[in-house]
């Protein structure tokens, strides 16, 4: 009877070492909850080289017998395991995944996953989708979170994802166009042309909101009229209007979400320009007979409402702004400077600016905006117009020449 414990050529196997009859080596052992696996090679060297990384792998807290499951395995597990997520971003990271990296990168086995091969994996999808850098950072996102699943189960050491986006992050911020605020001729313009009787006259009220409070457009529209207080002339923010894909084919609807941060629920003062632009708004409905007939999550009586009472779609006041300044720049042919194109986030980048020139705390802004704190408000969310510039330097000029 052959000796198992020995090769052919009396080479002492060790415990769980075996020469199969091909001459062929497997190594066997048993997992924590008695499952036996095997390690094969054509050599005996080659199958202790394999033996001890294993053993590192093991000594290290890696779970070596996982190494083999994908990263789409893992994407349904972290589907299971995750919270803390609003289910409209879940569902957005969910559409991310399915679209980009399960057809081909998420059936990559996790032992197989590296840095270099994710990095290649998002340039490559950059480059054939032709996608914005905003697209790529959140494949990365989620990525990175179904990958941290399997770090945590101590299937992988750390997590590959970590600093990608840092490969090619200047060549995408080099032709990212900044959001810049309207200078003040250019908000003079646009609240003027607003403000006279005509086919655009009917969005002088919200755009007038926008600019005067510096809301986002989600709070904007999901404003309902108990959370106006004309009473003291305030205006409560405490949930947002979201339009989203439901995912599967199942198409796009509304939702009530709760404020963006912490800081997001909060009473932004009502001035008589805003408090005006509301009423205006009333009395339009009350003329044409419009009843708010959008029930979302609950919530009804919103304030701004389309000819049929439903509340309007973010996406729809973009192409309006559009129309709008088209419309502005025919009428201003050859008398002026191209007016620029508006979209619903330059409004209130506008509002913060204004206040900014106007000398305002910067901490009561940073709380007007719902942000976390002042950093963010004058990091992103304030330019310094020409005229401004031009003003503060004047202050430097003055000093010198009043000097003793």
């Amino acid at each position: 009877m052959k000796n198992k414990r020995y090769t052919q050529n009396k080479t002492k196997l060790r415990n769980g070492e075996y020469q199969r009859s091909n001459k062929t080596f497997q190594y066997s052992w048993y997992d924590k909850s008695g499952k036996r696996h095997y390690l094969y090679a054509k050599t005996l060297p080659e199958l202790r080289k394999k033996e001890e990384e294993l053993l590192r792998d093991t000594l290290d807290g890696i779970d070596y017998t996982k190494l083999n499951a994908t990263i789409n395995s893992y994407f349904e597990l972290w589907k299971k395991v995750k919270t803390g997520i609003r289910e409209t971003t879940f569902a957005s990271y969910v559409r991310y995944y399915k679209r980009y990296v399960e057809p081909e990168f998420g059936r990559m086995k996790l032992r197989d996953v590296t840095y270099s091969s994710i990095v290649m994996f998002l340039k490559d999808t950059a480059t054939k989708r032709n996608l914005s850098f905003g697209s790529i950072r959140n494949i990365k996102v989620v990525l990175s979170m179904v990958i941290d699943v399997a770090v945590k189960d101590d299937v992988l050491k750390g997590n590959p994802c970590r600093g990608v986006l840092r490969e090619f992050q200047r060549e995408y911020e080099k032709d990212t166009k900044e959001v810049r605020a309207l200078t003040l001729k250019e908000q003079k313009t646009f609240e003027s042309f607003l403000a006279k009787p005509g086919k655009y006259h009917r969005y002088y009220p919200v755009f007038t909101v926008m600019l005067w409070t510096g809301m986002r457009v989600g709070e904007v529209l999901g404003l309902r009229w108990e959370d106006i207080d004309f009473e003291n002339n305030e205006i409560n923010i405490n949930h947002t209007l979201l339009y989203y894909d439901k995912g599967k084919g199942d198409g796009s609807d509304y939702k009530i979400n709760p404020p963006k941060t912490k800081n997001s629920k909060r009473t932004v003062p009502m001035l008589p320009i805003v408090r005006e632009a509301l009423q205006k708004e009333k009395e339009f409905q009350d003329l044409f007979g419009i009843k708010c007939e959008s029930v979302i999550d609950g919530y009804t009586d919103f304030v701004f409402l389309n000819s049929k009472g439903h509340v309007w779609h973010h996406k729809k006041l973009n192409y309006k702004l559009t129309k709008i300044c088209e419309a502005i720049n025919a009428e201003m042919q050859g008398i002026g400077d191209e007016f620029p194109h508006v979209h619903n986030h330059m409004l209130r980048h506008t509002f913060a600016t204004r206040m900014r020139e106007a000398g305002a705390d910067m901490k009561a802004v940073s709380d007007m905006m719902g942000h976390e704190g002042i950093l963010i408000t004058l990091k992103t969310y304030t330019d310094a117009s020409r005229e401004f510039k031009n003003r503060e330097i004047a202050v430097l000029k003055d000093y010198y020449e009043n000097a003793i």
